[in-house]
């Protein structure tokens, strides 16, 4: 399967898993972020866990392992910018054999 490319995606936080998807619960909606609480999923190092919604519409999801201010030791990891209004993380996200790209303030891109 080869990596699909798509227009700019705005990133929106999901604000329940409920949001995560469309009205009709049956779809992910492209390019969403949701923070998976740490009781869910603890870290121990001040960082967390986000699922993302594939931008490209898939509806697929994966998930990144994010700290504020600097990259988590544990890899795979990204550095955020800390803000959820325009997230920015480094380095690319990569949905293997899928999708490929950036997201740098506030909106999913692809390479």
């Amino acid at each position: 399967m080869s990596e699909v490319k798509t227009e700019p995606v705005a990133a929106t936080f999901a604000e329940s898993e409920a949001a995560f998807f469309d009205e009709n619960m049956r779809t992910r909606v492209p390019g969403a972020l949701l923070v998976i609480s740490q009781d869910e999923r603890p870290t121990g190092d001040g960082s967390e866990y986000w699922y993302y919604s594939c931008p490209c519409g898939c509806g697929a999801a994966g998930a990144v392992r994010v700290k504020a201010g600097e990259k988590p030791a544990q890899s795979p990891s990204w550095h955020w910018n800390g803000s959820k209004e325009t997230p920015t993380l480094m380095p690319s996200v990569h949905h293997i054999g899928h999708w490929h790209g950036w997201l740098t303030d506030g909106v999913w891109r692809s390479c």
